[in-house]
């Protein structure tokens, strides 16, 4: 039984193959990719996966716990599939997403239930941060005289995710 045969069965879905296809592709892919990102990809090999397909098994995921949803600048759905606990720090420049192991950050255990009875199921940290790029960028910029411009290419040969104005 493959790897994402097994995830998908312990987290109580059908082994279909767009599923097995979506979560091997999304535990290979550690950019934190959009559904367009994943649907672009994939269609190579993979011609009658529609973009629909995409999204409907994606919140599948996210709602089994197979992968999580990232905040972003604009409004896409961006998701992680690293299985391992960890947080995001995320470049409010650029949109440059960067996992945090948790344990170089170490932070207290989260309240089992808050006010009005809700009860805690985990915690994320999300970072809001200036990565390197933009701030060396920024610094260089600042110098020339032409600061308050955008950097016109993300980092770490990323994909587009600036801030949309």
């Amino acid at each position: 039984m493959s790897h994402a045969v097994g995830r998908l069965r312990q987290a109580g879905l059908k082994a279909t193959g767009p599923r097995v296809i979506l979560l091997t592709a999304l535990e290979q892919n550690r950019s934190h990719p959009t559904a367009e990102l994943l649907y672009e990809s994939l269609q190579v090999d993979h011609p009658s996966l529609s973009l629909s397909t995409v999204y409907q098994t994606l919140d599948a995921f996210i709602r089994t716990g197979l992968c999580r949803r990232v905040s972003e600048a604009g409004n896409r759905l961006r998701v992680d599939g690293t299985p391992q606990d960890h947080d995001h720090a995320i470049c409010r420049t650029c949109g440059e997403i960067f996992d945090i192991d948790r344990q170089l950050l170490p932070r207290s255990a989260p309240p089992a239930q808050l006010p009005q009875d809700l009860m805690v199921t985990g915690l994320r940290v999300e970072y809001d941060v200036i990565c390197e790029a933009c701030h060396a960028m920024s610094d260089a910029q600042g110098s020339s005289g032409s600061a308050g411009s955008q950097r016109a290419t993300p980092s770490r040969g990323s994909t587009d995710r600036r801030r949309k104005s």
